[in-house]
């Protein structure tokens, strides 16, 4: 029986040149994030529609790769510094992203033909009980930065 653990196909270590790219591309994601909800007046409903959804699935794809490599390198040794350390870095860039979305799902809510758009597009049909749980729970959304606080917060048990 194999009794260690080897995540090399994941990550060769913290200090794998994949890891620190990976980083990268995380933080590049949040702050096109932040970008993007900023520009959600800029293109159609469709358009704009589908490129949230790309990002958050690009951004939720990458900090699952990441967070789960350093997760299971905790699990393996709760007395990994460095593991709880890249977890927190990884958390702390992911609470950059709860403004941003926010406003994305505010504003994807507040289309008067959000379901007949998702309906009507082949890539956004594929998300149709994300959307109308989005439209349903909008109203419980904090407004403005209210998010992102709430997530900052909730990094030091602050909830």
């Amino acid at each position: 029986m194999n009794e260690v653990w080897n995540l090399d196909p994941i990550y060769k270590g913290f200090d794998d040149p994949a890891f620190a790219a990976d980083m990268d591309t995380l933080s590049q994601k949040v702050k096109a994030m932040g970008e993007f909800a900023g520009k959600l007046q800029e293109g159609t409903a469709e358009e704009m529609l589908r490129a949230g959804i790309r990002l958050e699935e690009e951004t939720s794809a990458l900090a699952g790769k990441l967070g789960g490599y350093a997760s299971l390198r905790q699990s393996t040794n709760t007395r990994d510094p460095e593991a709880g350390s890249r977890m927190g870095q990884i958390m702390s860039l992911l609470s950059g992203t709860a403004g941003p979305r926010a406003a994305f799902r505010e504003w994807a809510s507040k289309l008067p033909n959000l379901m007949e758009l998702v309906h009507g597009d082949e890539v956004l049909a594929d998300y149709e009980f994300l959307f109308a749980n989005m439209e349903q729970n909008s109203k419980y959304l904090l407004p403005g930065m209210g998010e992102e606080i709430m997530a900052r917060m909730e990094l030091s048990g602050g909830n």
